[in-house]
């Protein structure tokens, strides 16, 4: 008989990783939810237009979308992001009180070469300011992504900054033609991965040797606020370029107050792939033995609103990528404590016999109806092999039910880390349980 197996660059998740999964999930949703951010859901699938909208995502991006048409001809495609599906849903709604904060975690999907961090079917976790120009938005997305990474437990992680509109001024100050700068930012994004040489050889064919040269000299540098100073009197009067440096500027003023300017570096290398961003543009790259690129990326996108039908509304927020953060954590050894089952207490009965049966299954309903994760037998198994399932499931506490406990009214309750026995009354081992 075949065996199926799942797609290539999909994944299924047992049991002990959707454990640790959820643990990211429901910290980095606490840390969302606490900065005021709302939740938001969208379908798993939109309108091909929408996703292929010029201005959108881009050439590159389009290439990557899941496209199918149902059974009446619709043309559609699996969401590759989740900013635009937000996008369409703000267009949609002008009665939505702004600045609009939402938060959404869920899958989305790209046609890409599988690889370590890198997959077909993955899960982000996005946070977006609607309605505001200020800085003071942008920051706060940053601060709330840097909030996730430490309560996660990271701690050696860098926060790199850019403008897409001192970008502009390069490509600018370089001689590149308009209608070029697209091009040459998507070679431009591509340079950790392929690297310098491999850049500077796709930029010649676009814009020739001595730009490509140029460009690639101005980018070549990163550092503290200090360096903003060089670079405003490098543009010279390039508007463009000034306004995104006093963006920046305005940022770094911000991530004081914030906490987390000394995690900041300025980097004029950064691009950040996706055509809609319009100004400042940000990620975060943990340092771990897995280096496996950022875990963070976002920026601002003041245009999307209004290429989708909204009235023009400026934009900015931020994207953890959760397959990066999970496989970091664990090649790092970082959920110890996380690795449990889910129930806190397994009621066993001494014996399998149909009144200690039932008698189990009375008390685990009276644990559960407490709030205490519970479970007990199905399978009839003997003692032994009970106490052997519930030490191989992780479950850090057993209460053994026989008639002697029946008889004098207390449970016996063993730890199973400790690997110690207590005899007492339900209700100072419901509380012992429920508490450690």
């Amino acid at each position: 008989m075949a065996k199926f197996q799942t797609p290539r660059g999909t994944r299924d998740f047992l049991p002990q990783d959707m454990l640790r999964r959820n643990y990211i999930f429901g910290r980095v949703r606490n840390v969302f939810e606490r900065f005021g951010f709302v939740p938001l859901e969208t379908p798993a699938f939109e309108d091909w237009k929408l996703l292929a909208a010029k201005g959108g995502g881009g050439d590159e991006i389009k290439n990557e979308i899941y496209y199918f048409k149902d059974k009446s001809g619709r043309e559609l495609g699996l969401r590759f992001d989740l900013t635009v599906p937000t996008a369409r849903v703000v267009a949609g709604n002008p009665q939505l009180p702004m600045p609009f904060k939402r938060y959404q975690i869920g899958r989305v999907w790209r046609y890409d070469r599988p690889q370590a961090g890198r997959f077909r079917e993955f899960w982000q976790a996005d946070a977006d300011i609607i309605g505001s120009d200020s800085m003071l938005a942008d920051t706060e997305c940053i601060a709330a992504a840097a909030q996730c990474l430490k309560e996660l437990g990271f701690r050696d992680f860098e926060i790199r900054l850019n403008n897409r509109k001192v970008l502009n001024g390069m490509v600018q100050l370089a001689g590149v033609p308009e209608g070029k700068s697209q091009d040459v930012f998507r070679i431009l994004d591509k340079i950790e991965k392929i690297g310098e040489s491999e850049v500077m050889a796709g930029l010649e064919k676009i814009i020739g040797r001595e730009k490509a040269g140029k460009i690639l000299e101005m980018i070549g540098t990163k550092g503290g606020k200090g360096m903003l100073a060089g670079q405003k009197k490098l543009m010279g009067s390039i508007e463009i370029a000034l306004e995104g440096i006093g963006e920046l500027e305005e940022i770094l003023k911000y991530a004081r107050v914030y906490g987390i300017l000394d995690r900041i570096v300025i980097d004029f290398s950064l691009v950040r792939g996706l055509d809609y961003y319009t100004g400042p543009i940000f990620e975060i790259v943990v340092k771990a033995k897995n280096n496996i690129g950022s875990v963070m990326g976002g920026g601002r996108y003041d245009k999307m609103i209004e290429l989708y039908g909204g009235k023009p509304s400026p934009a900015t927020g931020m994207s953890l990528g959760l397959e990066r953060i999970f496989e970091i954590m664990s090649s790092e050894g970082m959920f110890k404590e996380i690795d449990k089952a889910t129930a806190r207490v397994f009621v066993a009965p001494a014996r399998d016999e149909p009144k200690l049966r039932e008698e189990c299954v009375k008390l685990t309903g009276k644990l559960r109806g407490m709030g205490i994760p519970a479970d007990t037998d199905f399978m009839g198994r003997k003692l032994k092999k009970i106490f052997e399932y519930v030490d191989s499931a992780g479950i850090p506490f057993m209460i053994i039910l026989g008639e002697k406990e029946l008889k004098s009214g207390k449970l016996t309750l063993r730890d199973m880390g400790k690997r110690q026995e207590k005899r007492l009354v339900f209700e100072k081992a419901a509380k012992l349980v429920g508490s450690s």
